[in-house]
């Protein structure tokens, strides 16, 4: 059975070239992805956002994914996504291209149809 996933990402740059690059953190929109399971919704994911950002995330970063976690408003932890690394070419002001790292902070929930008959 199909499922459907919200895909909520704020892109950052890697901490050790946040002072000679910058990216819009939200250059990734959030996503809406229907699939059998987690990991071919993230398979989706990195092609769509290859597609719509420029941004390559490989199947070697999807297997190395990083789980991301929040406090919950009653203190406990949860996972809540992953942090994945991408990459992209940022312009060297006209002379060029270089390929940087970044870091996909993604928050994945998962949407289920409202049934309004209970009300």
């Amino acid at each position: 059975m199909a499922i459907t996933y919200l895909f909520d990402t704020v892109v950052t740059m890697k901490e050790y070239n946040r002072d000679k690059w910058w990216i819009d953190s939200n250059i990734v929109k959030p996503l809406e992805i229907v699939a059998e399971t987690l990991n071919d919704a993230l398979k989706q994911y990195a092609a769509i956002v290859q597609d719509k950002a420029c941004i390559d995330v490989s199947k070697t970063a999807i297997k190395n994914k990083n789980k991301m976690y929040r406090d919950s408003k009653t203190g406990e932890t949860k996972q809540v996504g992953y942090v994945m690394t991408g990459s992209t070419l940022f312009d060297k002001n006209g002379s060029g291209w270089s390929k940087q790292f970044i870091d996909l902070w993604i928050e994945i929930k998962t949407l289920i149809d409202t049934d309004f008959m209970e009300v």
